[in-house]
């Protein structure tokens, strides 16, 4: 997947609309890698309310996309 796929396949999450949608404003892949890392915290403990299909499409994302990101390449997903 390239970073452009990942981001069409991101904003068209539901984590994503529940997200702080921190890149909308600049573009930026890292924001958009923690805003959806943030949200799916939350939802794998309960805070939001997702379903578990919603929380492994998330979840999956993040494992798959991490490697393009700046900063959260040794970023661990404890969730």
């Amino acid at each position: 997947m390239t970073k452009e796929e990942a981001i069409i396949k991101a904003h068209a999450m539901y984590a994503y609309e529940e997200s702080e949608k921190s890149d909308e404003e600049t573009g930026d892949f890292d924001a958009l890698w923690q805003s959806l890392y943030d949200v799916c915290q939350l939802a794998t403990y309960g805070v939001l309310d997702f379903d578990e299909d919603e929380i492994n499409e998330a979840r999956e994302w993040l494992k798959e996309t991490r490697p393009m990101t700046k900063h959260y390449q040794e970023k661990e997903i404890y969730f």
